[in-house]
């Protein structure tokens, strides 16, 4: 015999709007009117709590939340069109999508695991084999300092995956879309009702899969030109899904660890940014603001004044003021250093990470452009041959343009330092300081660098609008969203004069273009750009093979648009999927209960239910000669054998008390009778209405003392219910199928013993007068 048993009673600090137990773990996520995401064990403490991205102008709130079914990620979405998958470990965002509308429902199914006997092995992945591991990153890299790094290959807590699953996001504007692993665009689904005056207002209500990935099941909200709401059952075949599963899986596999790299190089590239300091600005802007005072005195060019110090040793008076004034000894060093430093820092960059991620990231997408060369196997799918090439091509240009930044790097170095060890020399020759013999002693060859160096550099007619009149600094052009001011010279590159007369290499497909004008941050924004364009195959192509198995009408009201009380469950073994939903928002005289076959095309049956006398139900001690009667309040599938409802009373007295029920749903099913509706009928007109008490099971049903409930979140898996109050400002927690003997042993006798102890605590309900004050005005 089993029965309930509460565990906790507490406050929140926020109004709660959404709540969702995590499948495995002993956690809750809950959503607060305010846009706060909070994290809790089910003790209550505080795990951790994301806070609302809302600003002055803005409020921002959360509108659907879903774990995975590993229970290790969590996905919230925001109604600015946001969805983010979350790390229950750190609440770290691991992936973020964006559907540019608000998000009505997220849903979150996985099939079944197969044994490894029926695993298809068309498939093995071994760049684990042929890649090098990427790494954590620091900002420091100074001499003699010792670092530990960390493997960083799974950005996208990918790792474990056996068996598929799709995050199924539904919206306001009447769509669906579908994601594998919650990332990999799957397909999207129009579910708009067409008739002859158009389209309608459509927004879906609720979403869910059934566990073979055959069946799409939606609840939606249809409001046509006079301003009236329709509700309607739909559900659609999703054969494509079901046929392709293991293919789906793999290609979404390969999508994340892609889009893991993705992430890996936008962080390196971020570092690389950080990496180049704004101090080697200053020397650029003190040789600029020189060159222009000059230009406007007519006193010649910049050019020619250090062409003639270099030449004859000669300063003339206005450089000879500039090295010493402005520039200084001090402050030459102080460049020198910052750019040494900051150039072998971008150089660790780009050799350590850059370069290694952009060939894991080559290495995948010719995985992946194979896959879209095996027709029989993924061709259904519709990868796109020509565009994951394009997409492999521009993996090889970002590299291309890698190697490019390491060839200005070398340059530009080599020619600061005789640059600035010649510049140096001449300052302290100026201010008959010592020369170190190490710096005196020029080479011809350190010469020559200085000359190139002045000649590049020094040539450009002086503009006051134009701050790159003098431009030393030739690196920081690369990490700007722009074309480059300075494109690399390719001048006697003899790989460039042989593409330039042989034009049809460039156009056979194998050979990566370049393009000198692109900086490093726009070739890496192409790059994204195309690789979406590659992976989006099942996107476009899963509408075209959907096609509709039911359309039933829930029931149809004026211009208040109704709140309905949702719950699906997908069983694999009996082939169901079931859908619990009530006749109107809550409080509502009884719920539907829908179970269509899967596999078998228009098998639909359904029943209402309905609590008018529940016979092994709890009495009103305040009414016992009267008729029980009770309406919904929330309806959730507990486990794929039991349905828990929350009833309020429905007596003629002043207290009316919720109830918490388990219903068996095997012997429900029995009663099922096929749906069968004609044009304009509602389900309600048809299905066959059933009273809920002889089904009952004795003491699977608890009246909760001082309390007004609103709704629950259940955990078949964990054995939990936890109770929201009307004024959301609290829950009660209860642990379920607890033997009774335990019960009585842990358990004081009464129930109100328990709320009595409970209010010394400032826990219970009818302690805390604001919480009743809200309550008060809450009408049921």
């Amino acid at each position: 015999m089993t029965s309930f048993r509460q565990l906790e009673q507490r406050h929140v600090s926020a109004e709660i709007a959404l709540m969702e137990w995590n499948p495995m773990l002993d956690l809750i996520a809950l959503a607060t009117v305010n846009g706060e995401v909070i994290l809790h064990r089910l003790t209550w403490q505080k795990v951790w709590s994301f806070p609302s991205p809302s600003t002055k102008d803005k409020v921002v709130l959360v509108t659907a939340i879903a774990w995975r079914p590993d229970g290790k990620i969590l996905a919230y979405a925001y109604d600015n069109g946001k969805v983010t998958l979350c790390d229950v470990e750190n609440s770290e965002a691991v992936h973020l999508l964006d559907v540019h509308c608000i998000v009505t429902s997220l849903s979150w199914v996985q099939t079944n695991e197969k044994d490894d006997a029926e695993q298809m092995a068309f498939y093995s992945d071994r760049s684990a084999e042929y890649l090098q591991k990427l790494f954590t990153f620091h900002k420091t890299y100074g001499a003699g300092t010792k670092q530990v790094e960390e493997v960083a290959d799974d950005f996208k807590r990918l790792k474990g995956q056996k068996s598929l699953n799709i995050l199924a996001i539904g919206m306001d504007v009447g769509m669906v879309h579908l994601h594998s692993f919650g990332m990999f665009p799957s397909g999207y689904l129009d579910v708009n009702a067409q008739n002859e005056n158009g389209a309608n207002q459509d927004k879906v209500l609720s979403v869910t899969l059934s566990k073979d990935f055959r069946v799409l099941t939606v609840i939606v909200e249809s409001k046509d030109n006079d301003q009236n709401y329709s509700y309607y059952f739909k559900s659609y075949s999703v054969s494509l899904l079901c046929d392709n599963t293991e293919e789906i899986k793999v290609v979404a596999l390969k999508y994340g660890q892609i889009s893991s790299l993705l992430t890996y190089l936008s962080s390196t590239i971020r570092a690389i940014t950080e990496a180049w300091e704004d101090i080697l600005l200053e020397v650029d802007t003190k040789l600029h603001n020189y060159a222009y005072e000059k230009s406007r005195l007519s006193e010649g060019s910049i050019s020619d004044d250090f062409l003639e110090l270099l030449m004859f040793g000669n300063p003339t008076d206005s450089l000879e003021k500039f090295l010493l004034h402005d520039l200084t000894e001090s402050g030459l060093k102080k460049f020198g250093h910052s750019i040494e430093l900051s150039y072998s820092n971008i150089q660790k960059l780009i050799l350590k990470r850059l370069q290694n991620v952009a060939s894991s990231l080559f290495y995948h997408l010719n995985d992946l452009k194979g896959m879209a060369m095996w027709h029989e196997r993924f061709g259904a799918l519709g990868l796109s041959e020509s565009a994951v090439n394009d997409a492999v091509l521009s993996v090889g240009s970002f590299l291309l343009k890698a190697t490019e930044i390491q060839q200005v790097i070398d340059s530009s170095m080599k020619n600061f330092k005789a640059f600035f060890r010649w510049l140096y020399s001449v300052i302290l020759r100026l201010s008959d300081e010592p020369i170190p013999l190490e710096i005196s002693k020029l080479t011809q060859q350190d010469l020559h660098f200085v000359a190139e160096f002045l000649k590049e550099n020094f040539t450009s007619t002086p503009c006051r609008d134009k701050k790159t009149t003098v431009k030393l600094e030739r690196v920081a052009q690369y990490l700007k969203k722009e074309d480059l001011a300075f494109p690399a010279s390719t001048n006697g590159n003899p790989w460039v004069k042989f593409l330039e007369e042989h034009p049809i290499w460039k156009e056979s497909g194998i050979v990566f273009p370049y393009y000198s004008e692109k900086s490093l941050i726009t070739q890496y924004t192409d790059l994204r750009k195309v690789i979406d364009v590659a992976v989006k195959g099942p996107w476009t192509v899963l509408k075209n093979t959907v096609h509709t198995r039911a359309s039933y009408l829930l029931y149809k009201t004026g211009n208040a648009s109704s709140q309905l009380q949702i719950s699906h469950i997908s069983c694999f073994e009996s082939g169901y999927l079931y859908t619990a939903v009530t006749e109107k928002s809550p409080p509502s005289n009884c719920f539907y209960l829908i179970r269509e076959a899967t596999a078998k095309e228009g098998e639909f049956e359904g029943i209402g239910l309905t609590f008018k006398n529940l016979q092994n139900g709890p009495s009103s001690s305040e009414s016992p000669d009267k008729l029980n009667c009770y309406k919904v309040l929330d309806v959730k599938f507990y486990n794929k054998d039991t349905i828990t409802v929350l009833l309020l009373e429905d007596f003629e007295t002043d207290i009316r008390c919720p109830v918490l029920l388990q219903l068996p749903l095997k012997p429900l099913c029995t009663e099922m009778k096929t749906i069968s509706l004609g044009e304009g009928e509602h389900l309600g007109q048809k299905i066959a209405m059933l009273e809920a008490g002889p089904y009952m099971e004795k003491n699977n049903y608890k009246r909760l003392e001082y309390i007004k409930a609103s709704k629950i979140a259940v955990s078949g898996s964990r054995k939990v219910v936890c109770v929201l109050f009307a004024s959301k400002r609290q829950v009660r927690l209860f642990e379920m199928d607890v033997e009774e003997e335990e019960e009585e042993e842990g358990e004081p006798e009464h129930e109100d013993s328990v709320m009595k102890d409970s209010s010394k605590d400032n826990l219970s309900f009818a302690s805390d007068k604001s919480d009743d004050k809200l309550d008060k005005d809450m009408s049921f």
